[in-house]
Formats: C-alpha cells, structure tokens, sequence
C-alpha cells in the first residue's frame, strides 16, 4: 500500500555537523546511518535496526562534459528485504582534487511506501573532506517529525 496524498519533503541544511570536516568519509557514514535508521522510526515504528551487509558494488559514468562520477553502493537488509541503502558519489574534475561528492543513505522497505534519504554533500581534497550542506528527503505518515530530527541534528536550516 502506497503513501496517500503525501508528497516528498525536501530539507537542506547547512549547520556546523553539515559543513564539518572529517578525515574520510568512513568517519562519517556511521553518524548518517544511525540517524536515518532512527528517523525512518517516525514513519515506520517497526523498522528493522540492523541488517547484514552485502557486498560492495562499483561503478561509474561520464556526464555530457565527460566529467567521470564513480560510486560505490552497500546494502544492510534483514531477510524480507528492509534496511539501508548506503551510496558514495564522487565527481572526479580534472586535473584533480577538490573534488564534489556525496553519501546518501536510503531507507529501503520502510512501512506503507515511506521513504527517508539522507544525503551529505562535501568537497574532497588530499587534507580531507568538508561537507558543504545535508538534505532530507521525507514522506510518508509523520513525516514532519523527520524533519524536526534532521534540523535538530544538523543545527541550521537551509533553503
């Protein structure tokens, strides 16, 4: 059964923990998956927090300038098929860093055709990445509770 009437909410934030910088993005990844498997708890109560994690999948593609995107995806699902997407992006500019990236991670399976997707958006170079801003993609049934969460946690609302 699908979300009725429900159309996707779209937040952007760009508060101090949205435009931090790390070391890599492995230290931020498990931040983002924490807070995604505990928001999608609004719009699915018994969503399951925790899955077993394939394997990695690469990739990547050439836009219409010939500029490559790499990615690589992971899945932490339970048997029936719920848990989390987990994708890296990477826009590889010549002649070389900074590069532009994100990681996004999508709940998969969520209850009545919820859906929830963070996505972190950074700029790489050899020093490290800085995250440039965070957005919430919500819908579903109390989904103005993920917003609330997300605005919390990534302190400044955007646009």
């Amino acid at each position: 059964m699908a979300v009725t009437g429900d159309t996707p909410t779209f937040v952007t934030a760009a508060g101090p923990r949205a435009t931090r910088t790390v070391p890599n993005v492995d230290a931020i990844e498990p931040e983002l998956v924490g807070f995604v498997r505990s928001a999608v708890r609004w719009l699915d109560p018994g969503f399951p927090q925790k899955g077993t994690r394939g394997e990695r999948v690469k990739g990547g593609w050439k836009d219409d300038q010939q500029v490559e995107t790499e990615f690589t995806q992971v899945e932490e699902v339970t048997s029936d098929g719920r848990g989390i997407r987990i994708l890296r992006l990477y826009r590889m500019t010549e002649p070389g860093p900074p590069w532009e990236g994100a990681i996004r991670v999508i709940a998969l399976g969520a209850a009545n055709g919820a859906r929830l997707e963070v996505r972190w958006n950074f700029i790489a170079n050899e020093s490290g990445i800085r995250g440039t801003s965070a957005e919430l993609t919500a819908e579903g049934p109390r989904h103005h509770e993920c917003v609330a969460d997300f605005q919390s946690w990534f302190a400044t609302p955007g646009n």
